[in-house]
């Protein structure tokens, strides 16, 4: 592909991702996209680790690098997978989704509305196993599930500022832990869905 300048890019099908952890005392607001991979905490390591591939693929804090666009078709929001029952009945509850470029925010929604598009799904036996199940998966697990804006996509632009947030009404504590975490919390990955558009080398 060839933009209007005439270089040749690559258009890559990756979204770009990050995770943050509402802790056991639950949160007011979580912020995405801020942080980079190697600085930072793991939501997934124990205490000490840096942000990684499996939190986020931002290389640069709230900004792509230079020679790098992302057109935004959608969003999608993915609790951890380690969801208790209670958290899959509260996590959501009052909160809020914001994605903001600059300082204008570009959607505003209930975090409700923002699935997945991935996760287990069904019932596991019944019970409280089948409601974290059906939490877990935050709507049906398919890809193209999620809030799409693909009729009106955003670019974003090399070295220009973009962050999302989630924010709540009141605190809901919660109980979910993944494997090596230093403290309970829930881990929650925030994806923009796109292509992502790089000069060819």
């Amino acid at each position: 592909m060839r933009n209007v300048a005439g270089d040749v890019l690559d258009v890559i099908v990756e979204p770009r991702y990050d995770t943050a952890t509402i802790p056991a005392a639950g949160s007011l607001i979580l912020t995405y996209f801020t942080v980079p991979i190697g600085q930072g905490a793991s939501a997934f390591g124990a205490a000490g680790t840096a942000k990684q591939l499996a939190d986020t693929n931002m290389d640069l804090s709230a900004q792509l690098p230079a020679g790098y666009n992302f057109n935004i078709l959608g969003f999608r929001i993915q609790p951890a997978f380690t969801l208790t029952a209670a958290d899959a009945r509260l996590w959501s509850v009052g909160g809020v989704f914001t994605f903001n470029i600059g300082s204008k925010p570009y959607l505003r929604a209930p975090l409700d509305t923002i699935p997945a598009g991935m996760g287990p799904a069904g019932y596991a036996g019944g019970g409280d196993l089948g409601l974290a199940l059906r939490g877990a998966s935050h709507g049906t697990p398919t890809l193209s599930n999620g809030f799409s804006i693909a009729r009106k996509s955003l670019e974003l632009f090399q070295t220009q500022n973009f962050n999302a947030t989630l924010t709540w009404v009141a605190l809901s504590p919660v109980t979910s832990v993944v494997p090596t975490q230093p403290a309970a919390g829930l881990p929650v990955r925030v994806y923009l869905d796109g292509f992502l558009k790089r000069y060819v080398q």
